[in-house]
């Protein structure tokens, strides 16, 4: 391709009528003289087919056609640049404010009626709420332009007043930056709205169109993305700002060691937010049970927390939900040596019980066990072909017989799993109570007194543990009603 030319000199306007050339003045002739010692060059030779290996040769009028096509393009991308070029090289004029003033108006009542006007045409078919629609999202990006252009205004009207004043006389001459401060800062927020956009707008885009589901690839993808979006940007700003290239590696070098140093546990939540997305042991969404760590997080055990809902995985922290719906923030390097249970991504739920028998109904626990194991194995929300159903005697305590149940149901839903836990145990309850002569209630020991009720502790007359009643008649059944 031929050589492009350079764009018209920067800030042409900013260097006043004083008879003294300013500092301005002096930069815009030094960038013109350099572009006239480029033209003056000889364009090289423009061909596809250069270095190309005979098998990837064309015919010469396609290979003609190809050129010509590629050579249009070419002229007409030249001058979409020269065109953006001169435009954001335009100087303010202190008139221009009002600019200023209508942009930010746009962003503090422009953006509402734009909303409620398309969605009176657009929205109430598609339900699109104003937090989640576009004219919610486009606001920093609008206040990130609204900065660049008070800033640029400041910078241009500032440089009109010090050409007047003849300031530069006093300023040294080798200061590049101010030719390409315009280009410089619209280089800076161009990339700050792209980090944005990135961040926004790349996970539907890698849902819709690629038809990435998992949430955790695509929070990988989006950031790698904006990270080297974000790495371009500062490059190009750098460079358009005039820092030399071997400065601003031999200072990502050694910066980038200190920082690591003074900011380690920054650096330690960054790549725990890393190791998030990479490991995916919970995306959003997802509920999980976190324990306290010294105080540092209410535990899943305290009643008003129960299972924290992971609403957002960020880049240093991660917010999480729980149930009295306090937002909890948790640094991302937490989770790097933390125990985290997601029970969103249980495949069953377990149901266990303890049955309480009376030593008088010992006769009848084989009956008891096999009748709530066929219960168990013919519920149909119940398990039974990959994982275990267990109805046994476990313990023989003091004053009873103790039978654990325990059975897998396949329904995982909370709200849904309650109602079927609720079914079994009273269908448990009831086979229990079909066999059983009473309720097996706790009895209570006397320090230094035989309490077993095969035992006389009288003397051999058996009445065991009622011997102290004496020859009283004592109302059991009274008793127990009352208990």
């Amino acid at each position: 391709l031929a050589v492009l030319p350079p764009p018209p000199p920067a800030n042409a306007a900013r260097a006043g009528s004083s008879a003294t050339p300013s500092a301005a003045a002096q930069y815009t002739a030094r960038a013109t003289a350099a572009a006239e010692a480029a033209g003056a060059l000889a364009p090289p030779t423009f061909s596809l087919t250069g270095s190309a290996d005979p098998w990837m040769l064309l015919e010469d009028g396609a290979q003609q056609k190809l050129d010509d096509v590629t050579k249009e393009v070419a002229k007409k991308l030249r001058g979409v640049v020269q065109a953006m070029d001169t435009n954001i090289n335009k100087t303010w004029m202190p008139q221009d404010v009002w600019l200023i003033v209508a942009w930010h108006f746009a962003i503090t009542k422009g953006r509402k009626w734009a909303y409620k006007w398309m969605a009176k045409k657009f929205y109430n078919s598609k339900g699109v709420e104003w937090e989640k629609s576009f004219w919610r999202w486009i606001a920093n990006p609008m206040r990130v332009v609204g900065a660049l252009w008070i800033t640029t205004y400041l910078f241009d009207n500032g440089l009109r007043l010090g050409t007047a004043l003849e300031l530069p006389n006093f300023l040294p001459t080798e200061i590049e930056m101010i030719g390409d401060f315009d280009r410089g800062m619209y280089a800076m927020a161009s990339g700050i709205i792209a980090v944005m956009s990135t961040n926004h707008w790349l996970p539907g885009i890698l849902k819709r169109k690629f038809g990435i589901k998992d949430t955790s690839q695509r929070l990988i993808i989006t950031r790698l993305a904006t990270f080297a979006v974000t790495s371009a940007a500062i490059a190009l700003t750098a460079l358009l700002f005039g820092f030399p290239t071997s400065s601003l590696m031999g200072f990502g070098g050694i910066g980038g060691l200190t920082f690591g140093l003074a900011a380690k546990d920054l650096i330690s939540n960054f790549i725990g937010g890393a190791m998030l997305a990479v490991v995916r042991p919970f995306s959003p969404g997802e509920k999980v049970f976190l324990l306290s760590n010294n105080g540092r997080f209410r535990s899943t055990k305290e009643p008003t927390v129960g299972a924290y809902q992971v609403k957002e995985i960020g880049w240093y922290q991660t917010t999480l939900v729980p149930k009295d719906t306090r937002p909890t923030t948790v640094p991302n390097g937490y989770f790097l040596g933390a125990n985290v249970v997601n029970i969103s991504r249980q495949t069953a739920r377990i149901i266990v019980a303890h049955i309480r028998v009376r030593y008088d109904d010992a006769q009848h626990i084989p009956a008891m066990t096999t009748g709530i194991e066929a219960y168990l194995r013919n519920h149909v929300k119940i398990i039974t072909h990959s994982k275990p159903v267990r109805v046994h005697l476990r313990e023989i305590r003091d004053d009873h017989l103790s039978i654990r149940v325990e059975t897998h149901s396949h329904v995982i839903n909370k709200d849904e799993f309650l109602p079927i836990q609720q079914e079994i145990l009273l269908g448990i309850f009831n086979i229990v109570k079909l066999h059983s002569s009473g309720p097996a209630w706790p009895v209570l020991n006397t320090v230094g007194e035989d309490m077993r009720p095969w035992h006389g502790g009288d003397g051999g007359r058996g009445r065991g543990m009622y011997a102290d009643l004496g020859t009283q008649d004592y109302d059991f059944n009274g008793l127990r009603e009352r208990l």
